[in-house]
């Protein structure tokens, strides 16, 4: 059984943009926060604190950007073609590189 979409559900979509782009904008805001106030840190504990979060946001992006990119696949790129191209698709290096975006930005979040 082939499903026609990558996201099938509606409810995914919606949760998969919205989480997406607010991942993206929300830790890009955070990162420039933390970078302007970098030079203000009195002492190490500090600007260690204020390095980790910036190193966590900066992999929060990279979930984010995957949700982005999985979501204009599911919903721009296949539309409902995707049972069509699935083996072209798990064979691509743009799945290839989103499962490393997924991962390597899943690992620096929750190892940072």
């Amino acid at each position: 059984q082939c499903s026609t979409e990558i996201l099938e559900e509606t409810s995914l979509k919606v949760i998969a943009w919205a989480v997406g782009s607010l991942a993206i904008l929300a830790n890009l805001i955070v990162i420039a926060k933390n970078i302007s106030s970098l030079e203000d840190c009195k002492n190490t504990v500090v600007l260690i604190n204020k390095s980790l979060i910036i190193l966590i946001s900066f992999g929060d992006i990279l979930v984010g950007c995957y949700l982005f990119a999985i979501s204009i696949y599911d919903g721009i790129i296949y539309k409902k073609s995707y049972c069509k191209k699935q083996i072209d698709w798990i064979a691509s290096s743009q799945c290839s590189m989103m499962g490393v975006l997924s991962t390597v930005g899943t690992q620096v979040s929750l190892f940072a």
